[in-house]
């Protein structure tokens, strides 16, 4: 065979042979640096970038490792007059490739939010191709260090906190509902909407671990957005109403008093609501249909059930109107009751909510339908039986 020949017949197999997909950008898991939240500040003209980084052995731990092992989170300041700026100066001194496709959270500061704005603090953010849409994103007063080192009990990496994985806290306890990052700027740019960024705290004192107190996450406010313009904040008893216009809500404890003294303590899950609204005087007046299952959870005195059920209709409705009331001292619809009038009948919300029309609005009937669907295992109070 001719060396032509023989150089026709090998010159196919290598043409495949260029074309087979390789490793070539191969690397260990264990040479790449992790990041699991970025927390964004902003003080006298720069920006400060927090990036947190968890070790893979921190997060799955191998089996057999000591359960009094540290975690292993770290984290990476920057600061510069661009987000970017403060990123790369990070970058400076990483020792292995960062890797950003882990990032589950993002929190910003009160005064990154008031300063800046939420479309600068993200645009970076949506743009690098690495990061992921679906990222819990939080607002906060407390020092980014702190609380970034507020980590779990158990010795868990905060990859297991409420920063991370707010949602199976929720589930347990419908007070704030968390929010993805995506639906956060879907909802600053829908006109007729009042976006909510919740707002993260440090609660020390409610668990104690080897006998000393402990600090951990929680959500104890939101903060308040017309459109990408931030008009204000509510702490958690004034955002207490909100809830009951929320159709994720699972789960939430309310006890009733009668008095001063606490009588019956029930668990509440949404069952629907509806928004209505009438035009008065060149105003709009709205009206809430408001539906919700409970069962009693703790009795402190026996009371028959429609007295029970008057007494806990009363509560949601009282809850509601002070924090529409909360929301107008801050110029803002905190319940979206104008967003429907903004979809459905979009010709009287420009004659009548566009523009500061909604603070004056009001509030009119809050009918509240209770049904208390068991008492758990007793039929009354246990000392009665």
């Amino acid at each position: 065979m001719s060396k032509l020949l023989k150089l026709l017949l090998t010159l196919p197999i290598a043409l495949v042979a260029v074309t087979l997909s390789g490793c070539w950008d191969y690397n260990n898991i264990d040479r790449m640096n992790y990041l699991t939240s970025m927390s964004i500040d902003y003080d006298e003209g720069q920006f400060i970038v927090y990036l947190q980084s968890s070790h893979f052995t921190g997060i799955a731990k191998r089996e057999g490792a000591p359960i009094d092992a540290k975690p292993q989170d770290v984290i990476g300041i920057g600061r510069g007059k661009t987000i970017g700026d403060a990123i790369f100066k990070v970058y400076r001194s990483e020792q292995i490739p960062i890797y950003w496709g882990h990032v589950k959270a993002m929190v910003f500061t009160k005064r990154a939010l008031r300063n800046v704005g939420i479309i600068d603090l993200t645009d970076l953010v949506n743009r690098y191709r690495e990061i992921r849409y679906n990222l819990w994103v939080f607002g906060t007063e407390e020092p980014i260090e702190k609380l970034l080192n507020a980590l779990p009990y158990y010795n868990r990496s905060l990859y297991d906190s409420l920063l991370m994985k707010p949602a199976e806290s929720y589930r347990q306890f419908s007070h704030i509902q968390p929010v993805y990052l995506y639906r956060f700027l879907s909802d600053t740019f829908e006109s007729g909407k009042t976006a909510m960024l919740p707002r993260l705290a440090i609660e020390r004192g409610d668990w104690i671990e080897g006998g000393k107190p402990i600090s951990l996450l929680t959500m104890n406010g939101g903060y308040f957005f017309q459109g990408t313009d931030y008009v204000g904040e509510l702490n958690w008893e004034q955002l207490k109403g909100k809830r009951y216009l929320d159709h994720k809500m699972f789960r939430i404890p309310l006890t009733i008093e009668y008095g001063d003294q606490p009588v019956v303590t029930f668990v509440l899950r949404i069952k629907d609501f509806k928004i209505g609204y009438a035009v008065r005087d060149g105003r709009l007046n709205f009206t809430l249909d408001i539906k919700v299952k409970a069962f009693i959870d703790e009795m402190m005195e026996n009371l028959d059930e429609p007295k029970m059920k008057r007494m806990l209709e009363q509560e949601i409705e009282r809850t509601v109107r002070s924090t529409y009331d909360a929301g107008k001292d801050i110029r803002a619809d905190v319940l979206n009751l104008g967003y429907p009038v903004f979809r459905y009948h979009h010709a009287d919300w420009k004659t009548y909510l566009r523009g500061e029309g909604f603070q004056s609005s009001s509030l009119g009937a809050v009918r509240v339908r209770a049904m208390i669907t068991h008492s758990g295992k007793y039929k009354g109070r246990i000392a009665n039986l």
